[in-house]
């Protein structure tokens, strides 16, 4: 892909004991949607952490090119890592319960992350968190501001932990499963305020999910990961129509789970 913001190339991650759980994998990326789907443990979440060099204790990767925006992520140092981590690659997690800081308000966490990266006052901070706030739907952002992580709702932490991903404005953003600790009322509309800013700020997104029917609605492009490999990728609008058999075995399950 030419231009592309992101290429991986023949990714391996291996632990000691355990072999290779991710072989060979390799894709670019653009400024677009592309989901990872598979079964627990098919490498899509250590494929991602290896992105952000964010992998487990024990894991030792490798591979033939990672680079973003055009760094070389391999030769790429911790102290630059956590430069780029929080100002162009932003990851939100499953469960905001665990990514959010229990003893500090949503709001400071929002101006923590913005101030980080930026070089502005506290009263400008503040107003670029009630700002973010609001984008998320957040309604009473004034209130919310103020309240502590387990003062809110699961949808309402999920919005704020998406808030604070994107007060850096990144390049790039990864979702590990956004809404799998959501009702389904709520996977909607945390979606919508993805694809809402995705679209705004055309960055790029990866949204790690186990659920076909949703990355088929929402991406652009799929792969499909078994075992620690691709063995599928096509476009989101053609995933029905998927040769593999594995990808096969995954929609009928999910259409039986729905009939």
């Amino acid at each position: 892909m030419t231009g592309a913001l992101l290429e991986i190339a023949d990714l391996r991650i291996r632990f000691a004991g355990a072999g290779e759980v991710v072989r060979g994998v390799g894709f670019a990326l653009g400024r677009e949607r592309l989901g990872i789907v598979g079964e627990t443990g098919s490498g899509k979440s250590l494929t991602a952490r290896a992105i952000l060099k964010l992998l487990p204790r024990g894991a030792a990767m490798s591979a033939t090119r990672l680079a973003f925006d055009g760094i070389d992520l391999l030769a790429t140092g911790e102290r630059a890592m956590r430069a780029l981590r929080g100002r162009r690659l932003g990851l939100v997690l499953q469960d905001p319960r665990f990514s959010l800081n229990p003893a500090m308000s949503i709001g400071r966490q929002i101006e923590e992350a913005w101030r980080a990266h930026r070089a502005g006052s506290r009263r400008e901070a503040r107003d670029k968190a009630l700002a973010l706030l609001e984008a998320v739907r957040i309604r009473e952002p004034q209130r919310v501001h103020g309240l502590y992580p387990h003062q809110v709702s699961g949808g309402m932490g999920q919005r704020a932990m998406i808030a604070m991903m994107l007060a850096p404005d990144p390049d790039l953003l990864i979702a590990d499963e956004p809404t799998s600790a959501l009702d389904v009322s709520v996977q909607g509309q945390v979606l919508s305020v993805l694809d809402e800013e995705v679209s705004r700020r055309g960055m790029g997104l990866i949204l790690i999910s186990h659920d076909l029917a949703l990355v088929r609605s929402f991406c652009d492009r799929v792969l499909v990961m078994r075992q620690g490999e691709i063995v599928e990728s096509c476009a989101a609008a053609a995933l029905a129509s998927a040769s593999h058999p594995y990808t096969r075995c995954l929609l009928a399950a999910q259409a039986e789970l729905l009939a």
